[in-house]
Formats: C-alpha cells, sequence, structure tokens
C-alpha cells in the first residue's frame, strides 16, 4: 500500500456540492468542512442528508436537471455568484448536465467535471468496453443491441449456433443505467449459471423481452467470479486516490452496501493504465469481475462519486488531491487498513433476510459490528433521521410516476445519452 498522509489543517474556500441526496454525496460534505472548507450544496429533492447536515453552511434548492437542464445550470450560475463560490464539485449522475455547461460555469469558478464527451464514453456501457479494449485492457465480450430486429437477430444468431464465449450465460443491459437497473441474466440452455455479480434468477433466452424505450442495450459475456469495486481521483492522467473492495453485500445485486479495504495490486494496476491513457482528471469508479483465476475483467465504468469515498478520513487527504491536484506528489491516497463501513438500514436488511445459513449470518453480524454507519454520526445525527423524509418524498413520486423507488431515486438526475 503506498499512503501520503496529509494535514487536515489547511483552509481552503466556499465549495459547492450538487446530488446532496446521496450518502457519498454527504460523505464528502463531511470530508470537505473537516478540511476548513465553507460547504454549500444544491438539491432538486426537497428532503436529503446534506440539507440538515452540520457539515453544510446552506442548502440550495435548484430544478432537476433531466427535466429542466437549461434552468438547472442557470440556478447553479446564480449561486455561485451570489455566494462566492470557488469549487464546484458534482457527485452523482447531474454531473452530466454540469458539464454540458462546463463552459458557462468555469468562467465562474473551478469545476470538477470532464469534458461531455468523455463523460458519455465512460458512462456508456457499449464505449467503455470499445476505449478499454483499444487500450489493450482486460474487458469482457460486448455486443450492442440499438434495436428490436437487431435483438431479434442475436437470439436467433445464439440459438441456432450456441457461442463458446456465451458458454457461461451473458449479461442483457441498457447501454446507460444504474445500480443494476435493468439487468438480466441469460442462463446457457441445460446449466445454471452462478455468481456473486447478481441474486438474481437467471432467464432462458426465449423469455427475455427488452423495454423498447430502454434501448440500446448492450449484451455482456457473463464472467462467473466475485465483483470487485473502486473509486478514484486522477488528475491529467495521474492517480492520486484509490481504493477497492468487494462487493460482499448488495441490495438485489445492484449497489454495495457495506465497504472494507481490497489492497489488490491488479486492480490497482489497471486503474492507473487507464486513467494514464485516458489523461483523465476528476473522480471515476470501476466494476470488476475476478474469476476464481484471479483474471480481472472490467465491466461498468462510473466517471463520479462513489461508494468507495465511504473508506476515507478526513486525515488520509482526499481533499488536498481533489481541490490542489497540482500540488501532488507521486504518492496514491489509499485507506486506511482499519477502514470499514456501510450503509446501516440496506446491511441490516442484507443479514435478516439475505442470510441462507447460520454461517453466513454469523459472517454478516461480525462485519455489521464493526463497521461504521456512514451515514450517522453523533456529532451530526440529523442525515440519519432525514432517509425517512427523503425516503417517502421518493415513494410518493415513484407512486405518481409509475416507478420503482429505485428509479424514482434518480428519475430528476440521470443522464441517459441524449442531448442536454
Amino acid at each position: 500500500m503506498i499512503t501520503r498522509r496529509l494535514g487536515a489543517s489547511a483552509k481552503y474556500p466556499k465549495v459547492l456540492i450538487t446530488g446532496g441526496r446521496a450518502p457519498a454525496a454527504l460523505e464528502l460534505a463531511r470530508l470537505l468542512a473537516a478540511a476548513g472548507c465553507e460547504v454549500h450544496a444544491a438539491e432538486s429533492v426537497r428532503h436529503h442528508l446534506c440539507r440538515v447536515s452540520k457539515a453544510v453552511a446552506r442548502s440550495h434548492a435548484v430544478p432537476g436537471p433531466a427535466r429542466e437542464p437549461e434552468r438547472f445550470v442557470a440556478a447553479l450560475e446564480e449561486i455561485v455568484r451570489r455566494e462566492g463560490i470557488a469549487w464546484l464539485i458534482p457527485t452523482c449522475e447531474e454531473i452530466f448536465y454540469v458539464s454540458a455547461g462546463l463552459e458557462r460555469l468555469s468562467s465562474l469558478c473551478r469545476v470538477a467535471a470532464p469534458p461531455l464527451e468523455q463523460l458519455r464514453r465512460l458512462h456508456s456501457k457499449w464505449e467503455f468496453i470499445r476505449r478499454a479494449r483499444e487500450l489493450g485492457l482486460s474487458v469482457p465480450h460486448t455486443e450492442r443491441v440499438s434495436t428490436p430486429q437487431e435483438w431479434a437477430r442475436f437470439k436467433a444468431r445464439i440459438v441456432s449456433s450456441p457461442e463458446e464465449v456465451f458458454r457461461d450465460g451473458y449479461v442483457v443491459k441498457p447501454e446507460f443505467s444504474r445500480f443494476a437497473s435493468k439487468v438480466r441474466i441469460v442462463k446457457p440452455c441445460g446449466r445454471e449459471a452462478a455468481t456473486e455479480r447478481t441474486r438474481t434468477t437467471g432467464e432462458r433466452l426465449t423469455e427475455v423481452r427488452l423495454e423498447a424505450e430502454s434501448y440500446p442495450w448492450v449484451v455482456q459475456q457473463f464472467i462467473p467470479g466475485r465483483t470487485l469495486c473502486t473509486y478514484s481521483i486522477a488528475y491529467e492522467g495521474r492517480l492520486a486516490v484509490h481504493a477497492a473492495y468487494a462487493a460482499s453485500y448488495a441490495v438485489r445485486g445492484g449497489a454495495s452496501v457495506y465497504f472494507e479495504p481490497l489492497y489488490h495490486s491488479g486492480l490497482l494496476e489497471w486503474v492507473r493504465r487507464f486513467v494514464q491513457m485516458e489523461r483523465f482528471t476528476g473522480q471515476i469508479a470501476f466494476d470488476f469481475i475476478e474469476t476464481e483465476r484471479g483474471e480481472l475483467y472490467a465491466i461498468e465504468c462510473n466517471p463520479r462519486t462513489t461508494s468507495g469515498i465511504h473508506l476515507f478520513r478526513p486525515e488520509d487527504g482526499l481533499v488536498s488531491a481533489l481541490l490542489q491536484p497540482e500540488a501532488l506528489g507521486e504518492s496514491v491516497i489509499e485507506p486506511q487498513p482499519h477502514a470499514r463501513g456501510m450503509l446501516g438500514l440496506p446491511m441490516l436488511a442484507c443479514g435478516l433476510t439475505g442470510s441462507r445459513s447460520w454461517r453466513a449470518f454469523a459472517a454478516w453480524l461480525s462485519k455489521y459490528a464493526i463497521a461504521r454507519d456512514v451515514v450517522f454520526r453523533w456529532s451530526d445525527p440529523r442525515p440519519f433521521t432525514e432517509q425517512l423524509f427523503l425516503l417517502l418524498e421518493l415513494r410518493r413520486a415513484a407512486a405518481a410516476r409509475k416507478q420503482t423507488l429505485m428509479e424514482a431515486s434518480t428519475g430528476d438526475i440521470e443522464w441517459n445519452g441524449g442531448a442536454s
């Protein structure tokens, strides 16, 4: 482990973060405040975790970027001018709308968002795979399906002549999606495919129907193994911050809810090579599958803040890496070995409903006992209760729009490749 510890005593200017509903955004706000920043939060939902946090000096209501992108950027401009903001840091998928207004916003303050075209290439589950393959990095065989007719031709091809690359099955998912949304697992005929990658039941090819509004889709080679996740910060292609963890506990096969540092040289080198060849600046995360033989395959990229940030503490120096990238040395900041974090309520649900044996329950209980809840803190307790009000607000939105709760949680900020 290569680690550089920076002091938290340096004072920073005013910072505006967006996406304040996410626990990762709350973590970032607390890290920024501990470093001496005056933190502001901008959000389009009424109730959000950062709204009531002691780490946040002021919360600002803004229009939903997915529905009103122009008004969203204009609102950010007004906040930046009025409050004297020096840094704007998006945390969730609103980063795409911030990046679309990058020229306007960067004339007023520093913006932690890459160009939109680069973000699009990394967010796309098709373009990312193509880019990683171009760079000589390991990824699964992946194909793009743009229309119902292409999907019908793919199914006919596979049924008539099964291909070796799909011997373990394949994963079907929208090109632009999040939290394992709408992921379908197709099992090979006569075989059962099992992996930590999903806990959903596999389907047969003839059973799969793709929602027309979600085209294009990607069909990706299914690789049995364990899911590993990374979170990093880079500056002009130089890796500055890096964390890795196994997705041991997740909600319905989607986002992980337990975080324990994993020091994995293969992951570190893969990420280092990718950000270097992409000349990437900003926050970036990847999902991998590691086979029993130790082979690594990157399956997705999230060019934004993700849950890996929960593994860092103020003394680790993440804020310095984010706000003073020009002063970085050659070392890489990694989490401390004893760091443990969890989303307490979802983790509790994983143990009470997902444990299939006493041994599995005991393993869960030991982890639950030592991990800190990343939302609750005795010194800053109100975000924990705010979760309930946020949940109620999202439930009302889901019912009104006939969406799932997960869809409602991102409906006003998600970006699916269209013009913004």
